[in-house]
C-alpha cells in the first residue's frame, strides 16, 4: 500500500493509477490470448505474465490465483455481453422481432467471434469453478433481453415474472447450444444457429404476450 505522505510522480507522462490499470488490462488480454491457444486448465501464471511482458510479481499484485484472473475475465465478458444486448437499435421503430434479433446477434457474436472469449465461455459453462459467475451472467443477460425486446410495452407483474423465467431458460439453453456449436457438436451455420435461437425466443415471448 502506498504511503499517503509519499508523492507518486508520473512516469513518462503516465500516472501511477494509469500504469496499474494498464498492467491489469495487459494481464487480462494475455489471459484471453492464452485461453485462445488452450483451455482454463492449460493457462499458467508464467505464460500469462510472459505474454503480458510483465514479471510474475505484477500478476500477484492484481490476482491471488489463476481463478481470480478467470473470474475477472468472466466479469469483463459480462460487461461486453451486456453492452451488446443493450445496444440501441439503429432503427428506432424496429419491431419486437427485430429488436430481439439484434440483441441475440449481439450477445452471441461477443461469445463466438473472439477465440479467447469462446474458450472462456465453453470452459466456464462446462465447469464448476466459476458457476456463480456463470449464473450471474445468465440472469443478467435474460433480464436485458426482455428489457430490450419488449421496450416500452406495459406488462403486469405476473407477465414480467413469466417473461424473466422464459428468458432465463432460453439463455441457459442457448449457452449450452452455443458451447456445443463451438465444439463442433451442432452442424449448423452461424446464421442458422442465430435464426433458431431467435425463433425459439420469439415463440416463447409470444406465448406470454400474444399481442406484442
Amino acid at each position: 500500500m502506498t504511503d499517503p505522505g509519499v508523492v507518486v510522480r508520473p512516469f513518462r507522462g503516465v500516472s501511477a493509477a494509469d500504469r496499474v490499470r494498464q498492467r491489469r488490462d495487459a494481464l487480462l488480454d494475455a489471459g484471453l490470448s492464452a485461453l485462445a491457444d488452450g483451455s482454463l486448465a492449460s493457462v499458467t501464471v508464467d505464460d500469462v505474465s510472459a505474454r503480458a511482458g510483465l514479471s510474475k510479481r505484477y500478476f500477484y499484485e492484481h490476482f491471488r490465483t489463476r481463478n481470480d484472473l478467470f473470474a475477472a475475465l468472466v466479469d469483463r465478458l459480462i460487461e461486453q455481453v451486456t453492452a451488446a444486448a443493450a445496444s440501441p437499435s439503429r432503427a428506432p421503430n424496429t419491431c419486437m422481432l427485430g429488436r430481439l434479433e439484434e440483441a441475440v446477434v449481439g450477445v452471441v457474436s461477443v461469445l463466438i467471434e473472439d477465440p479467447g472469449n469462446a474458450q472462456l465461455f465453453v470452459d466456464t459453462i462446462g465447469g464448476d469453478q466459476l458457476r456463480d459467475s456463470v449464473q450471474r451472467t445468465e440472469h443478467s443477460i435474460a433480464a436485458i433481453l426482455i428489457d430490450v425486446t419488449i421496450a416500452n410495452t406495459q406488462v403486469t407483474a405476473r407477465e414480467r415474472t413469466r417473461l424473466d423465467m422464459a428468458a432465463l431458460i432460453l439463455v441457459a439453453g442457448t449457452a449450452q447450444a452455443v458451447s456445443d456449436w463451438l465444439n463442433g457438436e451442432i452442424e449448423l451455420s452461424r446464421t442458422e444457429l442465430l435464426e433458431e435461437i431467435v425463433r425459439l425466443a420469439s415463440a416463447a415471448i409470444h406465448t406470454i404476450l400474444p399481442d406484442l
